[in-house]
Order: structure tokens, then sequence, then C-alpha cells
């Protein structure tokens, strides 16, 4: 709680300190009367996007995560934005390798013992960990990402806090629902939870290797798992370029427009065929090496889609490049997207013009990507909630057609995709488990059709011998039936108590009648059992009826 309250006045102090004290005012409205302990702000002619970012690099490791996976999220926010929190990527500061020594001997052992070399400078610094390069002592080049000091502990506290001031914003102005802000901060906490764990990312790089054996120009790290752990991993350092350095391949010696092709292949063969696909294809995460294969790291983020919701995707692409919009919308239903029937022209009118011609655009054109970037944006327009996994699909998508584009400006995204996507549909009804699966189906159904002779037969000797009885249920019937004479019998109760009394009272008020003893005692009677018969019909109605209905 201590940590907590802390961490809440570290936020607001640099809320304050970049101009956004009027947010505190709308999560809190008593802040103002604390504002004597915050830091005062300054007069700051930067954009407000900057000084978003600038607000999340100051609060740290947790709130850059965050505005990482929020521009990914762009059908959601401004495009300046989005382009501001792109710039997260890079501007992390790395941890001292001194903080860093008693997590490498933990996992490790002896430094001096262990490694030849170790650079204390790191090669790569992100929001949770830092990869330095390292030399074991039979010579073998390694990298090793090192989970900062007592990371797990602020992300945990962080995301407590992020979690209530994405409820409260949505509380205090409604118009935020629409943009999901609990799912997206749900979404992070979950994703947060998975990169914290360095033996999942060394399981993803081994998962990868294995489906891409048959594929050896596509390459992912070995994992040396004898020195790795929850927090530390150790893992074959890969020398390259980045993706999208073309000038850098081109003196490598290799055509830039095989990696489009390869990058472009082997993404739809994690999503299409294998069903496990990394969702981070930034240009800083893929490496042409310099033997020239195309090598993939930081694997911790990742998504899988079942097999029987594959095919789904598979004609959702293939909707997309064929601008199919009612295939597209049956596809969007088939997973879970809920459209409101009143919106449906609408939608589909919108969806019709963003993919309007986009089969004749290049991969450069601004206008493919656009186009599939409209996709949620007008889902969101709707207030539609997008589940995670299609998110993830269109993201990645876009982002190698963004690398695509730098590598080769006349690739064809539509081309390449339908006879790809056509292929893996007749590898799906072709392949050797669809003919055993289609086998087994058959036998079954010859099967039973064997045993209809002999269910007929069975069927006509009954007839025969006065044995075949239909019989015809109707439950509802029945039950109405109950319902309305239980109905009639409180009626006549009613009807019998009420002409008693009425009856009793004539005869006692009746001007031209003289009273005895028994005929005023036989009122008395009668008034008596009109008043028992109405208890018991009250009684009925309240406590048995009711159980009555439940069974």
């Amino acid at each position: 709680m201590v940590a907590r309250l802390k961490r809440y006045g570290q936020i607001a102090d640099v809320m304050v300190k970049y101009g956004f004290g009027i947010f505190l005012d709308e999560i809190d409205p008593d802040a103002s009367k604390r504002r004597k302990f915050f830091k005062r702000s300054v007069p700051d002619s930067r954009s407000v996007y900057e000084r978003v970012r600038l607000v999340l690099e100051e609060l740290g490791p947790t709130a850059v995560k965050f505005g990482q996976m929020a521009a990914s999220r762009s059908e959601s926010i401004p495009p300046e934005l989005v382009e501001e929190l792109k710039k997260l990527h890079d501007h992390v500061t790395p941890v001292p390798f001194e903080a860093l020594v008693p997590t490498i001997e933990e996992f490790c052992g002896p430094i001096n013992e262990t490694f030849e070399y170790f650079e204390k400078t790191p090669i790569a610094a992100a929001s949770i960990g830092q990869v330095h390069r390292a030399v074991l002592k039979d010579g073998t080049i390694v990298a090793i990402k090192i989970q900062r000091p007592n990371i797990a502990e602020k992300i945990e506290t962080d995301t407590v806090i992020i979690e209530g001031m994405a409820r409260r914003f949505e509380k205090v102005n409604p118009a935020l629902k629409a943009y999901n802000l609990s799912g997206m901060v749900d979404d992070f906490t979950k994703m947060m939870k998975r990169e914290l764990d360095y033996v999942a990312e060394g399981k993803n790089a081994d998962i990868f290797s294995r489906n891409f054996k048959k594929r050896p120009e596509i390459k992912f790290p070995k994992i040396y798992w004898e020195y790795s752990g929850s927090r530390l991993l150790m893992m074959e350092y890969i020398e390259g370029i980045r993706v999208d350095d073309v000038e850098g391949i081109k003196i490598y010696g290799y055509d830039p427009k095989v990696y489009a092709d390869w990058g472009f292949e082997t993404y739809l063969k994690m999503i299409f065929e294998d069903g496990f696909f990394h969702i981070d294809p930034h240009p800083g995460n893929i490496f042409v090496t310099i033997d020239g294969k195309l090598a993939f790291i930081d694997l911790g983020a990742i998504a899988i889609i079942r097999p029987e919701r594959r095919h789904t995707f598979i004609k959702l692409l293939l909707s997309i490049v064929d601008t199919d919009v009612d295939m597209i919308i049956d596809c969007f239903k088939k997973l879970g997207v809920r459209i409101d029937d009143d919106d449906l022209d609408e939608i589909k009118d919108q969806l019709y013009y963003a993919l309007f011609d986009s089969e004749g655009f290049e991969i450069s054109s601004v206008d493919t990507i656009s186009s599939l970037n409209t996709i949620p944006k007008i889902l969101n327009r709707y207030h539609i909630q997008i589940p995670g996994t299609l998110m993830s699909l269109l993201k990645v998508l876009i982002m190698v057609i963004g690398v695509g584009q730098t590598l080769n400006p006349q690739f064809s995204f539509y081309d390449k995709a339908r006879p790809y996507l056509t292929e893996i549909v007749k590898m799906q009804y072709f392949s050797p488990q669809s003919f055993k699966k289609t086998s087994h189906t058959l036998m079954e159904s010859v099967d039973s059709i064997m045993k209809l002779p002999k269910i007929f037969s069975r069927t006509m000797n009954k007839w025969a011998a006065g044995k075949f009885q239909i019989d015809i249920v109707a439950k509802d019937v029945e039950k109405l039936s109950n319902t309305i004479e239980k109905a009639t019998d409180k009626i006549l109760m009613g009807m019998v108590a009420s002409a008693l009394v009425i009856g009793a009272s004539i005869v006692m008020y009746s001007a031209d009648f003289e009273y005895s003893n028994w005929l005023m005692y036989f009122t008395v009677a009668v008034y008596c059992a009109a008043f028992v018969i109405a208890i018991v019909t009250i009684v009925r109605v309240l406590f048995f009826e009711p159980s009555a209905r439940k069974k």
C-alpha cells in the first residue's frame, strides 16, 4: 500500500509537470486541494502528443510498454499520437551493469567462471529488460536478456494503478467507453504477465524453430536452457542488420525483394498453417544475417489461432482480397463480432468503399495499408468491440506490409495473398488429416445406412402385430390445461365465498324478515365459511402455487 501511494504521488508530479493537471481534477476532484504538494508545471510549447510520450517515458517501463501497445491500436487514437508513441521503442534508459550482476550470477554462476568475456554496455534496452553480448568459455557468442531488478513488483503496482485510473476515466467521461479503455488495460495486464516470464519466450523460440525446420532460410535463436530461467534468457547471438536497412542488405550482396517475399510467406505460414504467430514484427525484431538468412528475435509476444478457427481467418483474408463484404461480415460474426442489424447496411457500404479497387494497389501505395487499417476503425465507429486475436492479425498484416513496402515497392500484396491462401485451403481439404477425417465420417455413414433395413423390418413387424405406437407429448398444452383448471378452481372458490357473503347480508338486512336465534347463528356460520374459503384461497396463491411453478 505504501509503495502504491508513493507511486500515485510520482504519477501526479509527472502529469502536472507536463501540463496534465486537469486530468487529475477529472479523476480526483480533491486533487486541486493537494496541488501544493505537487511540482508546478511551466508553460510548454510542445504538442500535447509529444508531452504524452514524455510523460510515459518518465513514468518508466510499465508506462512505456502501455504506450507501445496503445500505438498498435491505431483505430482508437489520433494518428499524431500514434506517431509519437512509436518513438517509445528507442527511448529506454538502460540499467547500470552492476545492478544486473546478482541476476546474472544467480542463473549463470560466477561471471569469471562462466564467461570468457562479458560486454557491460547493453546492445539493446527495452522496458522490461536489456540484452548484453558475451562469450562463453568454449568461444560461443551469446546474447543474454536480463530482466530489470524488481521490475515484476513495479509492474504489478503500476498495472493496479492503471486499471483504477481507466475505470475512473470511463466513469467521469462515459464517451471513453466507446474506446474500450478498460478492455485495453486488461489486455495490457495479461500481456505484461506473459512477457515477464522469459521461460515462455524461450519456449516460443523453440516452437518457431520446430515449425520452420524445413525452411533453412528462416532463423530463430537457439536457447541455452542450462543458463536460462524466468528472469534471464541466454540465446544464440544473431549478427546482422535490420530488415528495413535496404542499402545494408545490398552491401551484403543480397536482393531486398527476396526478403519481402520471405517475410510475407513466413507470417502467412505462422498465422494460417501453424496458428502460432509473432505479434510484434516491427523492423527492430527482424534481421538479415551475414549468411543471408531472415532471423526473428524478441519472441515473447505471440498469439494463437486454434485449428477450428483458422479456416475462418483464411476466409476473412480472402474476402478482404476479393472485396467480398458479405463474406467479411459472415467471418466477423463467426469470430464473435456482434453487429447490430440496424447498422449492417451502413457498415457494409463503408467496408466496400474502404476496400474498393484495393486489389489494384501495390504494396507501396498507402491505400493498401490504409484500407486494412480502416476495417477496425469502421467497427470502432459503431462501438463494436473487436476480438483480440482479430486485432493482432490485422496489426501483424499491416506491419508486414509496411516492411514489404520498404523492401520492394513493386510487391503486390493482393497478388501474393490470393494464390498462397488458395493453396492453403487446398492443403487443408486434401491433406492426409482431412482424408482421415473424411474416411471416418464415411465409415460411420455407411454403418448407419447398413442398419436401415434391419430397423425398417423391425418397425413393420411391430406395425403388423398391432404393437406399433406413436406417443405425441404436448407438454405445453398439458401445462396450459393445468393452469386453466387451477385458475378456474380459484375463481369458483372466490365466487362461492362472495355469493355466501352477499346472500347472508341480504337475509340479515332484509326489512321484511324477522330474525330468530337459529337464523342469526346460521348467518354467522355462513360468514365464517366464506372467511375460511377466502383464507384458503389466499394461502394457496401465495405459498403453494409458486413452488408448483418452479417444479
